[in-house]
């Protein structure tokens, strides 16, 4: 079974982007002067690895995978980019090359921010630059966890983490249920945690015999977090 990410969040605002949290109305105006929309299908390439870095993408509905691609090539998802996510990085250095591919897993609604403008805002206004950090601050974080999760020789621990982590992220009780949003099929979770898809779709299977968890499209529910946590320890 897989996980169903087709479907596309309703768009956000502006205002509701992290990156831009705290400005000024005015600010935000300026802003929205300077951005434009675009719809990318899933499967389109946003960015390239290795690409001049001239736009930065910021997530308005749908959702987008970043990886890199090895030699071997096999794909290491690093992150997964939801509403309101950018792909936002040094504002410093007026020319810039991508690190990673990034990649639509739904269709989806983004804002380019050109480079230049970016750069330029940044480097004027405090409060966004404040912002920024706290974005580098949250990724930095994210990749030391993807740095613990691939290091686990137990296949089966890693990918106990990384639902773990998923319902450490946010919120994720409804209806009394620990939800642990993974909108990722399971080749993609494979891609994720340097795995192949028969041994992700085998431990998945195996917890749900267990009753550590139930599969439901897109999501996870955690049945007993207790148990899952004894699996990493």
């Amino acid at each position: 079974m897989g996980f169903n990410a087709a479907s596309i969040l309703p768009k956000i605002s502006l205002a509701q982007v992290p990156l831009f949290r705290g400005l000024s109305t005015f600010d935000l105006k300026l802003i929205q002067d300077v951005i434009r929309e675009k719809v990318f299908h899933k499967g389109d390439i946003l960015l390239f690895d290795g690409k001049a870095c001239d736009q930065i993408v910021i997530v308005r509905s749908g959702r987008i995978k970043v990886f890199r691609t090895a030699a071997t090539g096999r794909e290491q998802i690093l992150e997964i980019l939801n509403p309101g996510d950018t792909c936002a990085c040094n504002p410093g250095a007026a020319a810039w090359c991508c690190s990673s591919t990034s990649q639509a897993l739904t269709d989806c609604d983004v804002w380019i921010f050109p480079r230049d403008k970016y750069n330029q805002m940044v480097k004027s206004n405090p409060q966004l630059a404040q912002s920024l950090n706290k974005i580098f601050a949250a990724r930095l974080q994210k990749f030391s966890s993807l740095i613990e999760e691939v290091s686990l020789d137990d296949p089966k621990r890693r990918l106990v983490k990384l639902i773990l982590d998923s319902l450490a992220l946010e919120n994720n009780f409804v209806k009394h249920e620990e939800i642990a949003e993974i909108f990722l099929t399971h080749e993609e979770i494979a891609q994720r945690l340097g795995l192949v898809r028969e041994t992700i779709t085998r431990h998945l299977q195996q917890l749900k015999r267990a009753d550590l968890i139930d599969l439901q499209p897109r999501r996870i529910v955690v049945r007993n977090r207790q148990g899952l946590q004894a699996l990493v320890i």
